[in-house]
């Protein structure tokens, strides 16, 4: 049985959702007033809020806020209900966090199959890679909206392993999975000489990984990895028995890193996924260079 916790200062309207929803087998909890939220949804460890926006003294917007800067609770599921509709109300829910938005007056049936929804993408996208033990697409989405709800400058890089995906076919899952976390063995050796621990790093499959770092030091970073891993490259072509065929041609050479980064500078209309946008553009050009080079876009995103 899923447990919800309904934030809206209507107490009418919650007695109501909550009896029809727990007929549907949801255990319900209800706050009609925003002050205890965060600490409800960690005392009764509850992954899904369908919060309000218009509330007394902190408003629906601030509490998504707030959930989804404590690390503890950031990967709640939020799905505002508001009977706010305009198109600029719903980015904002949105740039503030939220999973979803349902306008009111509310369609049970539509706010059921949202639920399913949500409930089963929480199910599969864990926030732990269990091949590499660092975070997955939906960690490093939260840190990426974390950073920028609290208007920290950072760096983002974006990592990939030249033609990892046709590897797999030619070496048996064990030993791909060997060489994927020397990589991020190194990878992450070489940010804590940086950092300490002061960074988030997310495999997204496939040899593909997004680090985020403090504003600083991106480009020596990344040029810094490059030469270590390309260092072991001979050692890893000899151990696993790879082909040497175009590993002169450093623009694709076998498991040859692309490495690409940007500056952002976060501000109220920033959105995660403007970001993430802005880095799949420049993974595409780092990828087109002519000799593969660490590539820098040095505007800051805003």
């Amino acid at each position: 049985m899923t447990k919800l916790l309904i934030v809206d200062d209507d107490a009418d309207f919650t007695v109501q959702l909550a009896q029809v929803l727990e007929k549907q087998k949801y255990q319900c909890f209800v706050l009609n007033t925003p002050e205890q939220v965060i600490e409800t949804i960690k005392r009764g460890k509850i992954p899904i809020v369908l919060l309000d926006i218009m509330l007394p003294r902190i408003s629906g917007f601030e509490l998504c806020r707030r959930i989804r800067i404590d690390r503890e609770v950031y990967n709640t599921g939020i799905i505002f209900l508001s009977a706010m509709n305009e198109r600029e109300e719903l980015e904002h829910g949105f740039c503030q966090g939220g999973d979803d938005y349902i306008v009111k007056p509310i369609s049970m049936p539509l706010l059921l199959n949202h639920l399913n929804a949500l409930i089963a993408s929480q199910q599969h996208n864990a926030l732990i890679d269990s091949f590499t033990g660092v975070g997955t697409v939906r960690f490093i989405r939260l840190e990426l909206q974390r950073a920028i709800l609290l208007r920290q400058k950072f760096d983002l890089a974006y990592i990939e392993l030249a033609r990892f995906a046709s590897l797999q076919s030619v070496i048996s899952q064990p030993d791909a999975l060997n060489i994927i976390n020397l990589f991020v063995r190194q990878l992450k050796a070489i940010a804590t000489s940086y950092f300490g621990k002061d960074f988030q790093l997310g495999h997204i499959g496939n040899g593909h990984f997004i680090l985020i770092i403090p504003h600083k030091d991106l480009e020596s970073l990344l040029n810094d990895l490059k030469q270590s891993w390309e260092r072991l490259l001979p050692e890893i072509y000899s151990k696993y028995q790879l082909s040497t065929e175009n590993s002169k041609d450093k623009k694709d050479s076998l498991l040859s890193p692309y490495l690409c980064g940007l500056f952002c500078s976060p501000t109220p209309i920033l959105s995660s996924q403007s970001v993430f946008d802005s880095l799949k553009y420049l993974h595409t050009q780092c990828r087109a260079q002519i000799t593969n080079e660490v590539l820098i876009d040095r505007r800051n995103i805003k």
